[in-house]
């Protein structure tokens, strides 16, 4: 008899979104012959060690912005939602902001601003979902003018109001540290988020 991996909510050895999925798989949450829309593809990373049979990849660069979906209610089984939601000032391409670009979070915007682009794209997901499917949202609590941004809870929020329910939250251990490392002119004002997190939902039957 094979033992099934016990899959744990905080993984030092998850690191990237490849094993986020997988382990997202192993946990039933998403199916391999699930209907799947990643609205926010990019190059894919999220796929490269497990994906679904049937995904469709969506992003900016197809022409398809995540706030105004081209298909119908209830198209998909599931959907994949990783916004660009770093909350930073102004990109300068070096240390942490070297990824900046291929997040899509070059140019200033403030924090309301994320939010509101976010929200819109959850409220877009959830529509598309079936009903008792599964939206998946990637994003990160943070540290934004010296206070801590709930990404979690805000996002979480959105997407009950819109007709889900958090079924889980599971973390990527080791990405950019909120806040930043104490200096002699910057004190330490909250405990260190050194994750970033998936919300798993469920909309509503």
């Amino acid at each position: 008899m094979t033992v099934p991996p016990i899959v744990t909510a905080f993984d030092v050895k998850r690191i990237n979104n490849a094993q986020l999925m997988r382990d997202v798989a192993t946990l039933g949450y998403l199916k391999f012959e699930d209907y799947t829309l990643d609205c926010t593809y990019g190059t894919g990373r999220f796929w490269k060690l497990w994906r679904p049979l049937a995904l469709i990849p969506t992003d900016l660069t197809m022409g398809i912005d995540f706030q105004y979906l081209p298909f119908p209610d209830g198209e998909f089984d599931a959907t994949v939602i990783d916004g660009p939601y770093k909350l930073n000032g102004t990109s300068t391409s070096k240390g942490a902001s070297a990824l900046d670009a291929g997040y899509g979070v070059t140019a200033p915007a403030k924090w309301q601003e994320r939010h509101a682009l976010i929200n819109a794209g959850i409220r877009e997901c959830v529509r598309v979902t079936q009903r008792g499917g599964k939206v998946f949202v990637k994003c990160q609590d943070q540290v934004c003018l010296s206070k801590v941004r709930w990404q979690t809870r805000e996002f979480s929020d959105t997407a009950e109001k819109a007709g889900c329910r958090l079924v889980d939250q599971i973390h990527v251990y080791g990405s950019r540290k909120q806040p930043r490392d104490g200096t002699d002119r910057q004190s330490q004002d909250h405990a260190r988020h050194n994750y970033s997190t998936l919300l798993v939902l469920q909309r509503e039957r």
